[in-house]
């Protein structure tokens, strides 16, 4: 997705975002769609009767309070929590971006549809003009009308990324209901940002990091100084979605110096210990450069990935950028 909004937008162009939302969606699947679906997949049939036998033949009852409802046949759903149900969906759900890249329209890089990108029941369109956004939107509600799917106005929102200023009457709907124009949305645990700044995205895990570092030094306050460092360095040590950052944003610094002062403190180091030799006698890697090899290790997986979308953007890696001094 960062990908496709920076090839855009690298030259002075423009483009549209709308990261849909699938109200319950997960409950609203069709059994007579999925397996009509599964069927063209060419399962074994003793796989698909064991699966039509295990869905059709379910039932369930509500406990409340201690009572326990009578039994009713669960007529729709995969299981919650099942493991096999996030691959059923993904199935369910595959037909709906077959619909949006068979339509031809939507963003492509080179010869790559990067038009609908989902994960689960999260899906994004990206789209290069209004009337586009318009058009895969259309496609949504129709899939949504057949699958019974319900794709929720209120929790979904839409990005404008260009440098041209965005008319004050253009709107997207979904189902007849607008969806709200915001500056930056989370995606997937993602803060993306009509700028294309990581400001908002590094401060998003520099301050759970600081929680993380505080409750470390809290609640193993009398432990040995080892200990405390062994229990910090994998428990806030996580920073999701780095891999994806402009390492030489000023804010990467900022982090940095929250993150020292964690293994200071864990270690009993003098308030005065320079920061360069921190990471060395906690026998680290100073933040900057484990944050670059990581990037390093998510460009070289990317680029030997048997999804020919991911590797693709990886060959162009507009946005990703990497910035050691």
């Amino acid at each position: 997705m960062k990908e496709c909004l920076a090839y855009y937008t690298v030259d002075g162009g423009s483009v549209f975002c709308t990261l849909l939302d699938a109200t319950k969606a997960f409950d609203r699947i069709n059994y007579c769609r999925l397996f009509q679906l599964l069927l063209k997949r060419n399962i074994p049939s003793i796989y698909l009767r064991f699966l039509l036998n295990l869905y059709t033949n379910s039932v369930a009852r509500v406990s409340w309070n201690g009572i326990l409802s009578k039994p009713f046949i669960v007529e729709n759903g995969v299981k919650q929590g099942g493991i096999i149900s996030p691959v059923l969906f993904c199935v369910y759900f595959d037909s709906l971006l077959l619909h949006l890249r068979k339509s031809g329209i939507g963003c492509y890089i080179g010869n790559v549809f990067v038009g609908a990108l989902a994960y689960a029941d999260d899906l994004t369109l990206l789209a290069p003009t209004p009337r586009t956004m318009r058009l895969l939107l259309q496609i949504c509600e129709e899939y949504g009308k057949n699958f019974s799917v319900s794709f929720n106005a209120s929790k979904s929102v839409s990005m404008y990324v260009g440098k041209h200023k965005l008319s004050s009457d253009l709107h997207f709907c979904i189902d007849g209901n607008k969806i709200e124009f915001v500056s930056n949305g989370v995606h997937l645990g993602h803060v993306i940002d009509d700028k294309l700044d990581d400001k908002s995205d590094i401060i998003s895990k520099r301050n759970p990091l600081c929680a993380k570092v505080y409750n470390v030094l809290c609640y193993f306050s009398n432990r040995d100084p080892a200990v405390k460092l062994k229990l910090m360095i994998p428990y806030c040590s996580d920073f999701y979605g780095c891999v994806l950052w402009d390492l030489n944003h000023p804010f990467v610094a900022d982090l940095s110096i929250a993150w020292r002062k964690g293994p200071r403190r864990a270690t009993e180091l003098p308030y005065n210990t320079h920061s360069v030799y921190i990471a060395p006698l906690c026998e680290l890697l100073p933040l900057r450069i484990e944050l670059a090899c990581r990037c390093v290790r998510f460009i070289c997986k990317c680029l030997c990935s048997e999804n020919y979308v991911v590797s693709a953007m990886a060959r162009h890696h507009h946005h990703i950028r990497l910035f050691v001094t």
